[in-house]
């Protein structure tokens, strides 16, 4: 087992337990706001982290490009579709967590 290999186990298992702390974010949260938080920051990084791992995997230059032009499509789609849902769920005035004190979003 080489130096390559133990930093693609760890960023394995850092990205694992990135998107496990992500699903516990999906259950414990009150909010349908703090579950998008969770759902989108956490995995978007526990994702970046795996696809990291494949391409150290692999080393392939071609699926390093594909694995690269992927991760920025994921980094850009989905805390954008995370913003777009909670703007409609604003507007569906769905309600928030009584821990909640501040909405910029109210006057609008």
């Amino acid at each position: 087992m080489n130096v390559t290999d133990v930093i693609i186990a760890i960023l394995l298992v850092v990205g694992a337990l990135i998107m496990l702390l992500a699903s516990v974010g999906l259950l414990r949260f009150g909010d349908v706001y703090l579950r998008m938080h969770a759902g989108t920051k956490a995995t978007t990084l526990g994702i970046g982290t795996i696809m990291l791992a494949a391409a150290l995997y692999f080393g392939d230059a071609l699926l390093t490009i594909k694995v690269i032009v992927l991760g920025m499509l994921f980094f850009f789609t989905a805390p954008t579709g995370a913003q777009v849902l909670a703007r409609a769920a604003h507007t569906a005035r769905t309600p928030m967590v009584k821990e909640t004190w501040i909405d910029e979003l109210e006057q609008s």
